[in-house]
Protein backbone atom coordinates (compact mmCIF):
# COMPACT_ATOMS: atom_id res chain seq x y z
CA UNK A 1 0.00 0.00 0.00
CA UNK A 2 1.71 3.27 -1.18
CA UNK A 3 0.11 6.72 -0.97
CA UNK A 4 2.18 9.47 -2.16
CA UNK A 5 2.92 12.73 -0.68
CA UNK A 6 0.62 14.53 -2.81
CA UNK A 7 -2.33 12.06 -2.31
CA UNK A 8 -1.62 12.62 1.69
CA UNK A 9 -1.24 16.27 1.53
CA UNK A 10 -4.52 16.63 -0.93
CA UNK A 11 -6.65 14.47 1.85
CA UNK A 12 -4.93 17.11 4.62
CA UNK A 13 -6.19 19.71 2.82
CA UNK A 14 -9.47 18.45 2.27
CA UNK A 15 -10.02 16.87 5.92
CA UNK A 16 -7.88 18.78 8.57
CA UNK A 17 -7.59 21.86 7.43
CA UNK A 18 -11.18 22.65 6.51
CA UNK A 19 -11.88 21.55 10.25
CA UNK A 20 -9.51 23.68 11.75
CA UNK A 21 -11.53 26.65 11.39
CA UNK A 22 -14.09 24.77 12.77
CA UNK A 23 -11.70 24.16 16.06
CA UNK A 24 -10.29 27.42 16.19
CA UNK A 25 -13.70 29.01 16.59
CA UNK A 26 -14.46 27.11 19.42
CA UNK A 27 -12.23 27.21 22.82
CA UNK A 28 -13.54 24.40 23.91
CA UNK A 29 -12.63 21.97 21.11
CA UNK A 30 -9.41 23.81 20.42
CA UNK A 31 -8.21 22.77 24.66
CA UNK A 32 -9.34 19.58 23.66
CA UNK A 33 -7.44 18.93 20.73
CA UNK A 34 -4.72 20.20 22.47
CA UNK A 35 -5.23 17.90 25.20
CA UNK A 36 -5.56 15.25 23.25
CA UNK A 37 -2.88 15.55 21.32
CA UNK A 38 -0.36 15.82 24.35
CA UNK A 39 -1.65 12.54 25.53
CA UNK A 40 -1.02 10.88 22.33
CA UNK A 41 2.68 12.74 21.84
CA UNK A 42 3.84 11.95 25.55
CA UNK A 43 2.07 8.69 25.73
CA UNK A 44 4.98 7.11 23.43
CA UNK A 45 2.36 5.03 20.95
CA UNK A 46 2.45 7.52 18.30
CA UNK A 47 6.45 8.71 18.04
CA UNK A 48 7.74 10.29 15.07
CA UNK A 49 11.05 10.96 16.65
CA UNK A 50 12.29 13.50 14.09
CA UNK A 51 9.89 15.85 14.87
CA UNK A 52 8.85 15.30 18.51
CA UNK A 53 10.21 18.58 19.61
CA UNK A 54 9.22 20.51 16.86
CA UNK A 55 5.16 18.91 17.23
CA UNK A 56 5.52 19.24 21.20
CA UNK A 57 6.05 23.12 19.92
CA UNK A 58 3.38 23.19 17.77
CA UNK A 59 1.17 21.86 20.44
CA UNK A 60 2.59 24.37 22.65
CA UNK A 61 2.00 27.17 20.29
CA UNK A 62 -1.33 25.81 19.48
CA UNK A 63 -2.15 25.90 23.63
CA UNK A 64 -0.77 29.71 23.96
CA UNK A 65 -3.09 30.74 21.21
CA UNK A 66 -5.93 29.12 22.79
CA UNK A 67 -5.15 30.70 26.01
CA UNK A 68 -4.69 34.30 24.31
CA UNK A 69 -0.88 34.37 25.82
CA UNK A 70 0.57 34.60 21.82
CA UNK A 71 -1.57 36.07 19.15
CA UNK A 72 1.61 36.80 17.31
CA UNK A 73 1.21 33.89 14.75
CA UNK A 74 0.16 34.59 11.43
CA UNK A 75 -3.65 33.19 10.90
CA UNK A 76 -2.53 30.52 8.27
CA UNK A 77 0.28 29.31 10.32
CA UNK A 78 -2.33 28.53 13.09
CA UNK A 79 -4.54 26.90 10.85
CA UNK A 80 -1.94 24.98 9.31
CA UNK A 81 -0.71 23.99 13.09
CA UNK A 82 -4.33 22.66 14.16
CA UNK A 83 -4.86 21.16 10.66
CA UNK A 84 -1.71 19.05 11.59
CA UNK A 85 -2.83 18.05 14.95
CA UNK A 86 -6.37 17.08 13.92
CA UNK A 87 -4.52 15.09 11.41
CA UNK A 88 -2.00 13.23 13.36
CA UNK A 89 -4.79 13.08 16.10
CA UNK A 90 -7.42 11.40 13.70
CA UNK A 91 -6.68 7.13 13.25
CA UNK A 92 -8.73 7.06 9.73
CA UNK A 93 -6.56 9.33 7.55
CA UNK A 94 -4.50 8.58 4.27
CA UNK A 95 -2.92 5.52 6.07
CA UNK A 96 -4.80 4.50 9.30
CA UNK A 97 -2.89 4.54 12.30
CA UNK A 98 -4.11 0.81 12.73
CA UNK A 99 -1.36 -0.62 10.52
CA UNK A 100 2.16 -0.76 13.02
CA UNK A 101 4.07 1.76 11.37
CA UNK A 102 3.26 2.32 8.50
CA UNK A 103 -0.23 4.42 9.76
CA UNK A 104 2.47 7.05 10.88
CA UNK A 105 3.78 7.53 7.74
CA UNK A 106 1.21 9.72 6.49
CA UNK A 107 1.29 11.81 9.72
CA UNK A 108 5.14 12.23 9.35
CA UNK A 109 4.41 13.36 6.22
CA UNK A 110 1.88 16.22 6.95
CA UNK A 111 3.39 17.13 10.52
CA UNK A 112 7.06 17.51 8.36
CA UNK A 113 5.60 19.65 5.69
CA UNK A 114 3.38 22.09 8.00
CA UNK A 115 7.07 22.64 10.33
CA UNK A 116 8.62 23.42 7.27
CA UNK A 117 5.83 25.84 6.23
CA UNK A 118 6.50 27.49 9.53
CA UNK A 119 9.38 27.03 10.60
CA UNK A 120 10.23 30.85 11.37
CA UNK A 121 7.22 31.14 13.35
CA UNK A 122 8.61 28.07 15.30
CA UNK A 123 11.39 29.72 15.74
CA UNK A 124 10.06 33.26 16.42
CA UNK A 125 7.67 31.26 19.62
CA UNK A 126 10.55 29.74 20.71
CA UNK A 127 12.35 32.81 21.10
CA UNK A 128 9.69 34.89 22.91
CA UNK A 129 8.47 32.58 25.16
CA UNK A 130 10.73 29.94 26.26
CA UNK A 131 10.77 30.95 29.32
CA UNK A 132 6.91 31.14 29.93
CA UNK A 133 5.51 27.59 28.47
CA UNK A 134 6.69 24.65 28.21
CA UNK A 135 8.13 23.07 24.78
CA UNK A 136 10.59 20.50 24.02
CA UNK A 137 13.51 21.94 21.84
CA UNK A 138 14.82 19.72 19.23
CA UNK A 139 17.70 17.80 20.54
CA UNK A 140 21.03 19.15 18.74
CA UNK A 141 21.98 16.71 15.71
Amino acid sequence: MFTSTKTILKIFSQTALIRANDVLSNSQDLNQLVDIASKEINSGKKKILSAQGDFKTLISMLKAWSAGDYRETPWMTIVLVAGAVIYFVNPLDAIPDILPAAGLIDDATVIGFVIASVRQDIAKFRSQYSGHIEFSAPKPA
